[in-house]
């Protein structure tokens, strides 16, 4: 019970920690470091052997699952569901629907993502390929439905990429439920829209108690933190409650590392560039020079990580291997986050720092109870 307990809060504390820090970034790119935190932690804690190449499988697909809802532009509905002055005059409820709307379709793909390898049955390529095809036209009808021709809009003037997005979804619900009876997928995608979206919500909730309470915290940024921690939980409570814990998935080389090539390197490299861009174009911190070599930088280490990554990996299934994996990349991506706005360092600032530090200390005392 205690493994059980504190696997699940490892879970929630690390995709909390993810979005936190997906907060200082956006965007989609952002949205990749909650989900391979995610998937990672899933892993650690329900996964059947102590396989670095099976974690870096999970933080790899489900940080681009996750990534599809970043997307989605939600800044205007925050401010319905928290009743600010000067915004359309939608209501308090619009506004928390809209959340759960969004926050919903960040999870809802997550979720599938899950299924996919939880699930005992066997897609093929052929099937991948039909599922991309019914998504990506499900989006562009939904989307000429509901925006072009109903003339619906979340929060004009923002993007209307949630009626994609929502397209999206209801084809994946179509092919898996209806086209082959997989109630695993479908489950795990309605327990990660339940889980982001209710988490959306009610962190917006408490954003707007604390607006009308003038707490000396930054409640938008623990809004954020919601998200993460109560998507997180959802779906560890999930694989918990199933007691199956997660498969070890059939990929061998050279496959394998093409996950470990998106944890280390691609989501590495969106986000610190992100970071770069800022110190570039805002703070002119850095020449346009710079920011070129930067960019040539990155580009030649490709090839060089792709070459070097076998030889990386040496020792990775040692005991306690993949948890100094895992505890690496977190912390390279708490101070990647961390550094983006060290120009705006205020009393604020500084407990949203302390937040990042004490979910990190939190996560490795999880990963400490579970005996990895």
């Amino acid at each position: 019970m205690i493994h059980t307990i504190a696997g699940v809060l490892l879970v929630a504390n690390a995709t909390s920690l993810g979005w936190g820090l997906r907060g200082e970034w956006g965007h989609w790119w952002g949205a990749t470091v909650p989900g391979a935190l995610c998937g990672m932690t899933l892993w650690l804690a329900f996964g059947s052997s102590n396989s670095v190449w099976q974690m870096m499988i999970y933080g790899a697909l489900m940080g681009i699952a996750i990534s599809l809802g970043g997307v989605l532009s939600y800044g205007l509905i925050v401010g319905y569901s928290t009743g600010e002055p000067g915004r359309d005059q939608r209501s308090t409820t619009f506004g928390l629907l809209g959340l759960f709307l969004v926050g919903g379709l960040w999870g809802f793909f997550g979720g599938t993502t899950l299924g996919l390898l939880l699930t005992e049955r066997a897609y093929g390529l052929g099937d991948l390929a039909t599922w991309a095809l019914m998504a990506s036209a499900g989006a562009f009808m939904t989307y000429k439905l509901l925006v072009v021709g109903l003339d619906l809009h979340l929060s004009p003037p923002r993007s209307d990429a949630w009626a994609s997005v929502l397209g999206g979804a209801l084809a994946t619900t179509a092919f898996f439920a209806f086209g082959h009876g997989d109630m695993v997928v479908i489950s795990t995608a309605l327990v990660g829209w339940l889980g982001f979206g209710g988490g959306f919500s009610m962190g917006a909730l408490i954003h707007r108690k604390g607006n009308e309470a003038g707490w000396n915290f930054s409640s938008w940024k623990f809004m954020e933190h919601s998200v993460g921690f109560f998507g997180g939980l959802a779906l560890s409570i999930f694989v918990a409650w199933r007691g199956t814990g997660l498969p070890e998935q059939a990929l061998n080389t050279p496959v394998d590392p093409i996950f470990t090539l998106i944890v280390f390197w691609f989501i590495t490299y969106m986000v610190l560039s992100n970071n770069v861009e800022h110190w570039t174009r805002d703070l002119k911190w850095l020449s346009r020079r710079g920011f070129a070599v930067f960019h040539a930088l990155s580009l030649i280490s490709l090839p060089v990580f792709i070459y070097l990554v076998n030889f990386l990996a040496v020792g990775w299934d040692a005991p306690g291997g993949q948890v100094q994996v895992f505890l690496a990349l977190m912390l390279l991506f708490t101070l990647v986050g961390t550094a983006k706005f060290l120009d705006r360092w205020s009393s604020i600032r500084s407990r949203v720092v302390m937040t990042f530090a004490v979910q990190f200390v939190l996560c490795t005392a999880f990963v400490i109870l579970l005996g990895l």
